[in-house]
């Protein structure tokens, strides 16, 4: 009967621990999967996190080189103004100066034999209408071979404009006319010196 009874002891302490070890297999099984499952969604967290700030890198990094880029060509449309209002006023600067009375003197005179006998009005700065009268009055009115009156004009700075039949046809060679039949030529031309310097 003892032995019986150590047989059921020894029988039930193993069904006992085999059931606990089974029990423990199972925690250990779950609590493994769990941990995986952990891992797993946390690596594609990451994955996600990391893919998302890759796309907004790059994203920055095209927007900053678009602003770079509207930049660079904001300071060479800046400069390339710049240079050109120097150009251009240095180009007018030089106009005025080369309007010289003697210089004017030449082109009424040769602007006369274009008109020949029709009457002119010629009209100039105060100071040039001074210095110019008595050479309007005489040789060029001679040489155009019609009436010629002279009137000063507090637009004109330098030079002279020549008109006919009451305004209707007229000729500018004022500075300002002339500087800016010039600046038309020369403008293509700064924007392609300016083009060539920033290709380098």
């Amino acid at each position: 009967m003892a032995e019986e009874l150590q047989h059921l002891i020894d029988k039930i302490k193993t069904e006992a621990v085999d059931k606990a070890e089974a029990e423990a297999s199972r925690i250990v099984a779950e609590a493994k999967a769990k941990a995986a499952q952990i891992v797993k969604e946390a690596e594609a967290n990451a994955a996600s996190k990391l893919e998302k700030a890759d796309k907004d890198s790059q994203a920055y990094t095209e927007r900053s080189e678009k602003t770079l880029a509207q930049a660079a060509r904001d300071v060479v449309l800046a400069v390339s103004q710049g240079v050109e209002k120097s150009v251009l006023g240095v180009l007018a600067l030089n106009v005025e100066k080369s309007l010289t009375p003697e210089l004017m003197q030449k082109l009424l005179l040769t602007l006369a034999s274009g008109y020949a006998g029709k009457q002119a009005t010629v009209s100039l700065s105060e100071e040039d209408s001074k210095k110019l009268a008595s050479f309007i009055t005489g040789e060029f009115q001679k040489k155009l071979g019609a009436g010629v009156v002279v009137q000063s004009d507090s637009g004109i700075f330098a030079g002279f404009r020549l008109s006919f039949e009451n305004g209707k046809v007229s000729q500018e060679w004022t500075n300002a006319a002339i500087a800016d039949a010039l600046s038309a030529i020369l403008r293509p031309a700064l924007a392609k010196i300016v083009q060539q310097a920033v290709k380098g």
